[in-house]
C-alpha cells in the first residue's frame, strides 16, 4: 500500500479485537463509529457509505463473517488504507470489499439498485454555511456537506424494499433527518446518545425501513459517560465488544 500521502498511526481497539491504521491528522475513529456499527443486528448483503479507514467494515465482518459488506469511499488514499486494514485483520473478500466511488455519480446511482438488505452510513452532519470548516481536507470531507440529501437518495436506491438504513446524525438536526426520510421511509427508530445523565443528547443513531408505513419511535438511548468522565458500564460493554445496541 502506498501511504506517501498519509501519516498513519496503528491502534488496537475493541479490547484488542481489531488493529487499525488511521491518519494521524484528519478524521480518526471515535466511539460514534463503534456505536453505529453495534446497532447492526444482521444482514446478508450490506453497503457502507463513506468507509474511511474501514473500521465499520472490519467490525461487521468480524461479527458477521458469513455475510458480505461492500464499502464505498471517494478518497483513494482511504480506499487503499481500508483495504490494508481489512488485510491485517484477516478479513477476506468473501466478507468485505471496498471500492472508490462518489455517491452522486450517475454510474454509481444506476448500478446494483434494490440489491442490499442493509445500508450503514455516517454522513457529514455539519453544514459549511453554519460552522467554520476544518483546514484538514480529509477531516473536512468526512464532516461537512452542502447536500446531505444525496446520501439518503443513494441509500434508497441501493436497498431492497423493506431494507434497513442505519446512520448517526446530530440530534439538533432531527428535523432535517425526518425531512429526508419522509415519505419514503418508515418504522423509524431514534436512539439518542446522552453524553452524561441529565445532559442533552448531541448525537443519535437512527434506523429506518425503506417503503415502510409505521411511524417514529424514540428509544431510551445510551448514556455514554459517568459524571467523572469515565464510560458507563453499558457503553464500556459495547466498546469492549461484549454487547450491542438493540433497535429491533
Amino acid at each position: 500500500m502506498d501511504n506517501n500521502s498519509l501519516d498513519l498511526t496503528k491502534n488496537k481497539i475493541l479490547n484488542g479485537n481489531i488493529e487499525l491504521y488511521q491518519p494521524k491528522l484528519g478524521f480518526r475513529v471515535g466511539i460514534d463509529s463503534i456505536l453505529l456499527a453495534s446497532s447492526i443486528n444482521k444482514y446478508s448483503k450490506c453497503m457502507e457509505f463513506g468507509s474511511g479507514s474501514g473500521i465499520i467494515l472490519v467490525y461487521l465482518s468480524k461479527r458477521f463473517p458469513s455475510s458480505k459488506i461492500l464499502g464505498i469511499e471517494k478518497n483513494i488514499d482511504l480506499v487503499n488504507l481500508a483495504k490494508n486494514n481489512l488485510k491485517i485483520n484477516k478479513i477476506t473478500k468473501s466478507s468485505a470489499e471496498v471500492l472508490q466511488s462518489n455517491l452522486g455519480d450517475d454510474i454509481f446511482l444506476r448500478n446494483n439498485n434494490n440489491t442490499f438488505d442493509r445500508i450503514v452510513m455516517n454522513p457529514p452532519y455539519f453544514s459549511p454555511e453554519k460552522v467554520i470548516m476544518s483546514k484538514n481536507i480529509t477531516k473536512a470531507s468526512s464532516r461537512y456537506e452542502f447536500d446531505v440529501n444525496k446520501w439518503f437518495t443513494a441509500a434508497y436506491k441501493k436497498l431492497k424494499p423493506k431494507g434497513f438504513l442505519n446512520f448517526i446524525f446530530r440530534t439538533e438536526n432531527l428535523d432535517l433527518v425526518l425531512n429526508n426520510l419522509y415519505p419514503k421511509w418508515g418504522d423509524i427508530k431514534i436512539y439518542p446518545l446522552w453524553p452524561k445523565k441529565n445532559i442533552k443528547s448531541k448525537l443519535m443513531i437512527v434506523q429506518a425501513k425503506k417503503n415502510a408505513k409505521s411511524g417514529v419511535q424514540i428509544l431510551p438511548g445510551l448514556v455514554l459517560h459517568n459524571n467523572d468522565g469515565s464510560y458507563t458500564k453499558a457503553c464500556e460493554n459495547i466498546l469492549d465488544y461484549k454487547n450491542f445496541i438493540k433497535l429491533n
